[in-house]
This record gives C-alpha cells, structure tokens and sequence, in this order.
C-alpha cells in the first residue's frame, strides 16, 4: 500500500458479516495503516452509510445502486462497474488547491 494514493476493494453484498473480518476488511486495514483512503464496490450494500463510514471506508459505490433491478445489477456488471471506475476516478483528479 505504501505510495498509493487509493485503494479500492470490493464484496458482493457488503452487510454487517462484512464487516467482521471478510476481504474488505482485510484490504482497509492494510489500507489504514499506509494512512491511504479506501473504496468499496459492491453489488449491493445492506449497512446504512453511518456503518461503513464508521468501518472506516471513505466512500462506498453499490452496483444496485445504479441498477433498475438486481436483474439489471447482475446482467450489466460491467458496464456498472465502468461507471463506478469512471466516478472514481473522477473523484480522484479534482484540481488541486493553488
């Protein structure tokens, strides 16, 4: 992790069991102890925002989110995950403070 400016990690369905110790979890506390901000992709998230911020996720970006139907979130991952990369990214290059 060290000199990265971001990572980003991902769960099928981000719920409490989540956040007991699955992957993400893995990946944010390595991420924590480089001082570097993590992202979760998912495909749908069942935590309210103020438990995945608490996790210490810096944003969070679910599939379901942007999806008609879970048909629609499963059927059009990858077009869903190139809007989720492209809002990331975009995020990431706003202009810096002069």
């Amino acid at each position: 992790m060290r000199g990265a400016d971001l990572a980003i990690t991902g769960e099928g369905s981000l719920d409490e069991q989540s956040l007991g110790g699955k992957a993400p979890m893995g990946v944010l506390a390595a991420a924590k102890a480089a001082g570097v901000p993590t992202v979760v992709v998912c495909g749908r998230s069942l935590l309210e925002e103020g438990q995945w911020r608490a996790a210490g996720f810096t944003a969070l970006h679910a599939l379901a989110d942007r999806a008609s139907s879970a048909e629609e979130s499963m059927r059009d991952a990858a077009r869903l995950l190139r809007g989720v990369g492209h809002d990331i990214a975009a995020s990431m290059l706003t202009p810096a403070s002069n």
